[in-house]
């Protein structure tokens, strides 16, 4: 039976997981950022055209939430 975009996003969720671990070495904001990232493919499937694979299209998206969060962090004040 064919893949579905969310059957593929099921799929991808535990190697983005990995990836967003590795980078922000924080639990909860790699699970956040990962759900941003599926929330974002699945609200707007169109935008992903198929000119890369779904993985390295999330991939591309994940990159900039992490971005985000560490840009973020590099602004917060700690006491």
């Amino acid at each position: 039976r064919p893949m579905t975009i969310e059957s593929e996003l099921a799929e991808l969720h535990q190697p983005l997981l990995r990836f967003a671990k590795l980078q922000l070495r924080n639990e909860t904001a790699a699970e956040d950022v990962v759900s941003e990232t599926m929330l974002a493919i699945l609200e707007k499937p169109d935008s992903f055209e198929g000119r890369s694979s779904l993985r390295t299209y999330a991939t591309g998206i994940l990159k900039f939430k992490i971005i985000d969060v560490i840009r973020k962090r590099g602004r917060e004040v700690h006491i």
